[in-house]
């Protein structure tokens, strides 16, 4: 999929439910097959990744053509259901409790699958009835059907009654077939099992024997060797992780090709280890892991609590908690050293000799993801301890003054036409029904509706300033490599940001929403959107890009207020007094059409009313479904 999409470029298409296309995962180099679901709006499409079981709403700028020789392969997972159960509470649908136990009990383990088939001709259902056996923590074999009805989360159902009501069950599955004869299949499998194999009546003797010698023996001996340190002085390396005692794991700039051919070859290898019998780990054990991310890394075990494991990425640096399931006592690639290398400041001691939260978080905004120098300040005694070597990293480069981000004034604001005048406008984002972002149109546009309008030249002015915006976003999406990074984030600090689209716009800062890696929150003032970006997604903003206006206006809209028999309705979780439907029916008035505005009010908040042709309110098709109240 990579070698297929990885240069390939957006072209429009016209998307509709059920065409088959190639999606790229947002933030991820990963291409994936997926199966469109439903339009949620012109540029956004909720899709079925139907290899790995997921849905997801992604950009259509994210959606591409799937090549024919791409659809010949069939589906990569199965759509399952547990048999013999039913939801609790008296409805059919699951609860999201059950829901919530199901995804933390099965997601990444190794399960018994039995699959549970009819004798008749309509043997072959869909979603795949089956009953699922794994182990629990303490290596017992636990039937999930029974787990959810102990916990109270589901209730028994005789199997026999949904099998004789074959009306009520889902169409056929296109590529799974199923042997006609008999009623249970078995096969020890990963919850993600190849479709594309038959499933027989029973497995023989031989073909059990022949699965468990392909698994690898465990290995509950030996350890991963210590990191190899370049032979040089000073090396370039890439900080990968901050940790809580003030260690600073490097990847040296020379070794990260090796690393990456290492873990791509990890994930192909993998694939299923066979079920573990009960194992007691030890501190300081090395194995493999399973990370919350569903990918496989070379571990040790840090610290046993309970039923959960404290493990270091020893590739890495980083340290987490997870289930006992995640981890497998082999070793992978003994023979090649750890690529990630831990450091110490020289010459540095933390005021009270511990560090401390705040001194750990700046650290982490200083370094986290970057590149630097390493100057080995200390001769390696391979005899000692690799953790005890003492290094120091250079990093005053990031505090110089050329580094230094310019504290810029906000963004102008753009001014609305005065009141009593009708003008063009655009949407640009919705945050309730009753609170958008509009910019102001073409002054052609505007003067079809308003003749006395044209002794005004603010239209003519926005028109420049818009073709002028443009052009030089546009030269600065060019050279945008050469901008300097963002070194302050302070509210409100105007900067450059990149969009799910590649491109950069102009944005400021709303606020910082995590320190590892550090991630913040920024609104693009010329659309009124926010989003969630990491700091190598920002860059200091060119100052001749602060003379225009910020395109984006916030305004509330008049005319119509939250109706009052509406609290049985799924509410909006930032905004209650207004209902997801209310939300949705809003997006669905304004999306794609030419819209006109005239101003109330412009204190204490801009407030303006927006219409259709001929002067429609468009709040006036959610009065008349009962999604809102007019307001004399």
């Amino acid at each position: 999929m990579i070698a297929a999409y990885e240069n390939s470029k957006w072209e429009p298409l016209k998307w509709e439910n059920d065409m088959h296309c190639a999606v790229r995962i947002p933030d991820k180099n990963q291409w994936r097959r997926g199966q469109i679901i439903r339009m949620v709006t012109d540029t956004l499409v909720e899709v079925l990744l139907y290899d790995v079981g997921v849905q997801l709403v992604v950009n259509i700028n994210c959606l591409r053509e799937l090549q024919e020789n791409l659809k010949t392969v069939g589906r990569l997972s199965l759509e399952c259901s547990l048999v013999d159960i039913r939801p609790t509470g008296g409805s059919d649908k699951w609860t999201a409790t059950a829901c919530d136990y199901l995804s933390l009990y099965l997601t990444g383990a190794v399960a018994t699958i039995i699959l549970q088939a009819g004798s008749g001709e309509n043997n072959t259902t869909w979603p795949l009835p089956v009953k699922i056996f794994c182990r629990d923590e303490k290596g017992e074999r636990v039937d999930v059907s029974k787990y959810l009805i102990k916990k109270g989360l589901a209730l028994r159902e005789r199997r026999i009654n949904k099998l004789d009501n074959s009306h009520s069950l889902p169409e056929k599955s296109p590529g799974v077939p199923l042997e006609q004869e008999g009623s249970v299949v078995t096969k020890c499998v990963k919850i993600d099992f190849d479709p594309d194999k038959k499933a027989a009546d029973k497995i023989s003797e031989h073909k059990v024997s022949e699965f468990k010698e392909k698994i690898p023996e465990p290995r509950t001996t030996g350890c991963y060797k210590p990191p190899a340190i370049p032979n040089m002085q000073v090396f370039e390396a890439v900080v990968s992780c901050i940790g809580d005692d003030g260690t600073i794991f490097v990847v040296p700039k020379l070794s990260e090709c090796e690393l990456v051919k290492m873990m791509n070859e990890i994930q192909c290898n993998l694939k299923c280890l066979g079920l573990l019998e009960p194992y007691f780990w030890k501190k300081g054990e090395a194995c493999a892991v399973r990370g919350s991310d569903t990918v496989w890394y070379r571990g040790k075990v840090m610290e046993v609590v309970g039923g959960m494991i404290k493990v270091q990425y020893l590739d890495h640096g980083f340290t987490e908690k997870i289930p006992q399931c995640h981890l497998y006592p082999i070793l992978l690639y003994p023979d090649i050293p750890q690529f990630c290398i831990p450091c110490q400041l020289y010459n540095t001691i933390p005021v009270g000799n511990v560090w401390q939260p705040d001194a750990i978080e700046l650290l982490q905004e200083l370094l986290s993801k970057r590149e630097v120098e390493i100057h080995i300040m200390k001769p390696t005694d391979y005899n000692k301890k690799y953790e005890e070597e003492e290094w120091e990293i250079r990093f005053e480069e990031l505090l110089l003054s050329e580094t230094e981000t310019p504290v810029l004034p906000p963004y102008l604001s753009s001014a609305l036409p005065p009141s009593e005048e009708l003008y063009a406008v655009q949407v640009k984002h919705v945050v309730s029904p009753s609170e958008v972002y509009i910019c102001l149109d073409s002054v052609e546009n505007c003067n079809q509706y308003n003749q006395q309008s044209d002794t005004d030249d603010s239209g003519v002015s926005w028109e420049s300033e818009s073709e002028s915006l443009d052009e030089a976003l546009r030269r600065c999406n060019k050279n945008v490599k050469m901008f300097p990074p963002l070194t302050d984030f302070r509210t409100e600090m105007p900067c450059l940001a990149e969009y799910d689209d590649g491109l950069w716009y102009r944005a400021k800062i709303v606020s910082i929403k995590e320190f590892n890696p550090l991630t913040v929150l920024v609104q693009f003032v010329d659309y009124g959107s926010t989003e969630k970006l990491t700091v190598n997604r920002l860059c200091q903003i060119p100052l001749h890009l602060m003379q225009y206006p910020a395109r984006a206006i916030k305004v509330l809209l008049a005319g119509f207020k939250p109706p009052l028999k509406d609290s049985g309705k799924t509410r909006i979780p930032y905004c209650p007094k207004w209902s997801m439907e209310a939300l949705w029916a809003m997006i669905d008035c304004l999306q794609g059409k030419q819209l006109y505005a005239s101003s109330m009010a412009q204190a204490p908040e801009q407030t303006v009313t927006l219409y259709e042709d001929e002067q429609y309110p468009v709040h006036m098709s959610l009065v008349e479904v009962g999604l809102a109240d007019v307001d004399e």
